[in-house]
C-alpha cells in the first residue's frame, strides 16, 4: 500500500505538472521560461545537496535503532540547516561572478522556499519508516493542487514571470507546513534533540550516498546550468521543454522495474541459469519499448512540439529528436540495476553515474559553444550511453551485464 501512494503520487504530480508546465511555458516564451529553469535548476541541485543523500540511509538507521528515532531526526534536521547557508551563498556569488540583473536574485528568493525548507522533509522519512507514506502524499498533493491552480489564475490574469516562481515558492512551502500539522497530531518535532556523536556516525557512513546522490542530480541538471551559463536563456528554454516531453517517460521503467525486482529475487533463489534468463528477457523488453518511444517521437517531434508548445518553440522539435533517443540506455540503465543490488554491487551503480557525469561535463563544454542547445541533448544521450552500457565493460563483475545489453540489440525482433 505504501509503494501504491507513492507511485499514484508520482502519476499524479506527471499529469498535472505537465498540463500547467506547458501552459506557462507557452504563455512565458522561450526565454523567460529558461530564465526560470536556469534558477531552478540551482535550487534543485542545492536542495539536494543540503538532504546530504542520506534520506535512504536515515531511514534504515530509524528501523534499525527505533529508539534513537529523535536523535536521529534532530541531529539530521540541524546538519541541514547549518548547510543551507552555505548553499545559498555559493549560488550567490556564482550569479555576482557572472553579473546577472537583479530579476534573477529575485527568481532565487522566491524558488530556495524549496531549499529552505528541505530540513522539514525529515518528516517524510520518519513516515516512510512506519509505512505512512500516504500522509507526506496527501499533505504534499493538496499544496502542489493549490500551487497549481495559483499558476492557472497567474496565467489568466496576465501576470509577470515573478509570480510564478513565488508560486513555486508557495507551494512549496504550504506543502511542509501541512506536512507539520499532520506530523505533530501523533509526534512532536520539539522532541527532535541534536547528538554530536550521532553527527559525526551519520557523516562517516553516510558520506557515500551522499557522494552518489550528488553525482545523479548533477548529471541530471547540469546541461541546464551549463546551457544557461555558456549560452542564453532563450535556448536553455528550448531545451527545457524538450526534456519535459523526455521526462514523461521515464516514470514507466521505474515502475515496470519495481514490479518486476519480485521476480528477479524469486529466481536467484532457483538458480543462477534462471536468474540470468529473467534478466536477459527484462533487458530484452526495456530496449524494445525505449526504441518504439524513441522512433514515435522522433517522427511526430514537429508536431508534438507544436501542439503542445506553439510555433514559437519549434526550434526545440530538432532537440527533442536527439534527446529522446536517450531514453535507450536509461531505460537499459534501469533494466541493470536490479542485478547490481541482487548481487549487492551497488558501488558499481556510483561508478558508472561518476563517469557518466565526466563525460557529461567534457562533451557540454565542447557541444554547447558549437551546437547550442542541440549539443546539450547529444551531449547527454552520449554520456546516458557510455554510462549506462559502456561503462558496464570496464569491470568483471559487470561486464555480464554489457554482453546482455549487446544481445537485447540482436533480440529486438525475436520474441522467442
Amino acid at each position: 500500500m505504501n509503494i501504491l501512494w507513492l507511485s499514484l503520487d508520482k502519476v499524479f504530480k506527471l499529469a498535472v505538472g505537465l498540463i500547467v508546465g506547458i501552459w506557462v511555458a507557452r504563455y512565458l516564451g522561450p526565454n523567460q521560461w529558461g530564465e526560470l529553469n536556469y534558477v531552478l535548476a540551482f535550487v534543485t541541485i542545492t536542495a539536494t545537496v543540503a538532504k546530504l543523500g542520506m534520506d535512504g540511509f536515515l531511514v534504515k538507521e530509524i528501523l534499525e535503532d527505533p529508539l534513537q528515532k529523535n536523535e536521529i531526526l534532530g541531529t539530521s534536521f540541524l546538519m541541514r540547516l547549518v548547510i543551507i547557508p552555505v548553499l545559498f551563498g555559493s549560488v550567490l556569488i556564482y550569479f555576482k561572478i557572472l553579473d546577472l540583473n537583479s530579476d534573477y536574485y529575485w527568481l532565487l528568493a522566491f524558488l530556495s522556499f524549496n531549499l529552505f525548507i528541505t530540513p522539514f522533509d525529515l518528516i517524510d522519512l520518519d513516515f516512510q519508516s512506519r509505512l505512512q507514506s500516504k500522509l507526506t502524499v496527501v499533505a504534499k498533493n493538496i499544496a502542489y493542487v493549490l500551487g497549481a491552480l495559483f499558476r492557472v489564475y497567474l496565467l489568466i490574469s496576465n501576470k509577470s514571470l515573478l509570480w510564478f516562481a513565488a508560486a513555486m515558492g508557495f507551494e512549496a512551502a504550504l506543502s511542509y507546513i501541512l506536512l507539520t500539522i499532520l506530523y505533530q497530531r501523533n509526534n512532536n518535532i520539539f522532541q527532535w534533540t541534536f547528538n554530536s556523536e550521532l553527527a559525526r556516525k551519520i557523516l562517516k557512513t553516510g558520506w557515500p550516498f551522499t557522494l552518489a546522490s550528488l553525482a545523479v542530480i548533477l548529471y541530471m541538471r547540469l546541461d541546464q546550468v551549463m546551457l544557461g551559463s555558456m549560452v542564453d536563456e532563450t535556448q536553455l528554454g528550448y531545451f527545457s521543454s524538450a526534456i519535459k516531453i523526455s521526462d514523461v517517460f521515464l516514470f514507466l521503467p521505474m515502475a515496470v522495474s519495481s514490479s518486476y525486482l519480485p521476480t528477479l529475487i524469486e529466481a536467484k533463489k532457483t538458480g543462477w541459469e534462471l536468474f540470468i534468463r529473467k534478466n536477459q528477457f527484462f533487458i530484452n523488453w526495456m530496449m524494445r519499448i525505449s526504441v518504439v518511444f524513441a522512433i514515435l517521437v522522433t517522427i511526430f517531434s514537429d508536431l508534438i512540439i507544436q501542439q503542445l508548445f506553439g510555433t514559437e518553440y519549434m526550434p526545440a522539435s530538432g532537440i527533442l529528436v536527439i534527446h529522446i533517443w536517450s531514453l535507450i540506455p536509461i531505460f537499459l540503465g534501469v533494466a541493470t540495476s536490479h542485478y547490481l543490488v541482487i548481487e549487492n554491487l551497488q558501488k558499481f551503480s556510483l561508478y558508472r553515474t561518476l563517469i557518466g557525469l565526466i563525460f557529461n561535463v567534457l562533451l557540454n563544454l565542447y557541444l554547447i559553444p558549437r551546437y547550442a542547445a542541440f549539443g546539450a541533448a547529444l551531449a547527454t544521450t552520449i554520456s546516458q550511453l557510455i554510462a549506462s552500457v559502456f561503462s558496464m565493460a570496464l569491470f568483471n563483475q559487470t561486464r555480464i551485464l554489457f554482453n546482455m545489453q549487446l544481445k537485447s540489440i540482436t533480440m529486438l525482433f525475436n520474441f522467442r
